[in-house]
C-alpha cells in the first residue's frame, strides 16, 4: 500500500505542479502584456505631451510677437509725439525770440531818444 500511496502522492505533487506551472506561465504572459500595454500607452502620453508643447511654444511665439509688434507701435507712436511736441516748441521759442528781439530793439530806440533828449552825444568809437 505503500508504493501506492507514493505514486498517488507523486501524482497529485505532479498535477499541483502543472497547474501552478500553468498558472504562473499565463501570469508571466499577461505581465508581458501589460508592460507592452504600458510602454504603448507611454510612448503615445510622450507623443502627446510633445505636441502640446509644441503648441504651447508655437502660442507663446505668437504671443511674443504680437507683443513686440504693440510695443513697437507704441514706440513709434511716441516718437512721433515727441518729434511733434519738440517742433511746437521750436516754434514757440523761435516766436518768443523774435518777439524779444523786436523789445530789445523797441529798448535800445527808446533809450537812444532819451539820451538824446538830454543831450548825450555819441563817442567815438562807439558803434
Amino acid at each position: 500500500m505503500e508504493p501506492l500511496q507514493t505514486i498517488i502522492n507523486a501524482i497529485v505533487v505532479g498535477a499541483v505542479g502543472l497547474i501552478l506551472g500553468w498558472m504562473v506561465h499565463g501570469l508571466r504572459a499577461e505581465l508581458e502584456r501589460v508592460r507592452t500595454d504600458v510602454r504603448t500607452d507611454m510612448s503615445e502620453f510622450r507623443a502627446e505631451v510633445r505636441a502640446d508643447i509644441s503648441e504651447f511654444r508655437a502660442e507663446v511665439r505668437a504671443d511674443i510677437s504680437g507683443f513686440r509688434a504693440e510695443v513697437r507701435a507704441d514706440i513709434s507712436e511716441l516718437r512721433a509725439e515727441v518729434r511733434s511736441d519738440i517742433s511746437e516748441f521750436r516754434t514757440e521759442v523761435r516766436a518768443d525770440n523774435s518777439e524779444l528781439r523786436r523789445e530789445v530793439g523797441e529798448l535800445r530806440s527808446d533809450l537812444t531818444q532819451v539820451a538824446l533828449a538830454v543831450g548825450a552825444r555819441p563817442q567815438a568809437g562807439r558803434g
